[in-house]
């Protein structure tokens, strides 16, 4: 059974998406997601991430892999 492409997502600091270049959290889907449904749940992530209290739970989260 052939895998759908993953759909990657990146936020710099202040919460821009980026396409290519530094970011600060970067958050991987593999399997199959609605593109649409998977940018909302990687921006509250995003959200989650950001509101985290150290920066060493930061840095252990700041890559992310969802698996369907």
């Amino acid at each position: 059974m052939p895998m759908s492409p993953a759909l990657r997502f990146a936020f710099t600091a202040d919460g821009r998406l980026v396409a290519d270049g530094p970011a600060e959290m970067k958050i991987t889907y593999l399997g199959r997601f609605n593109r649409k449904s998977a940018e909302a749940d990687a921006r509250r992530r995003f959200e989650e991430w950001q509101s985290l209290p150290s920066p060493l739970s930061r840095r252990w989260a700041s890559n992310q892999v969802v698996v369907s």
